[in-house]
């Protein structure tokens, strides 16, 4: 009877001890399961900053190149007004004055201007607006 007690109280500490094993298993995976969700909320707020940076580039690249091609669009409008008057009373020196300006305008590309903007935008060791 001693060897059957025996028999019974190892299977029982054989029990016990595969259940904290088992619960030792599972707390470490409750426990990896934590830090990974801390880990996705910090991706998802990176992502969101991110998204966030992403998207004012975007648009200040876009009122960038907008107001750029505007102030194009105006200062040729101008010219061409110049140029319509000039013609108008040939007036030669205002004729290629108003030709030189139109030229000045149309021969510089605002990409290069673009390019440099977007060069100076994206050195994180220059700050744009110094205040």
């Amino acid at each position: 009877m001693n060897e059957d007690l025996s028999k019974d109280v190892n299977q029982q500490v054989i029990t016990l001890q595969n259940t904290t094993d088992f619960a030792n298993r599972a707390l470490g995976l409750y426990k990896e399961c934590k830090e990974i969700e801390a880990k996705v909320k910090i991706t998802q707020e990176w992502s969101k900053v991110e998204i966030a940076k992403t998207v004012a580039k975007y648009k200040t690249c876009e009122l960038f190149l907008t107001q750029t091609f505007a102030e194009r669009r105006q200062a040729l409008n101008k010219h061409y007004d110049v140029l319509d008057c000039a013609i108008k009373n040939c007036d030669k020196s205002l004729i290629i004055a108003a030709l030189e300006g139109i030229s000045r305008i149309v021969t510089k590309s605002p990409l290069e201007e673009f390019q440099q903007f977007v060069a100076l935008y994206n050195d994180t060791s220059r700050t744009l607006l110094d205040f």
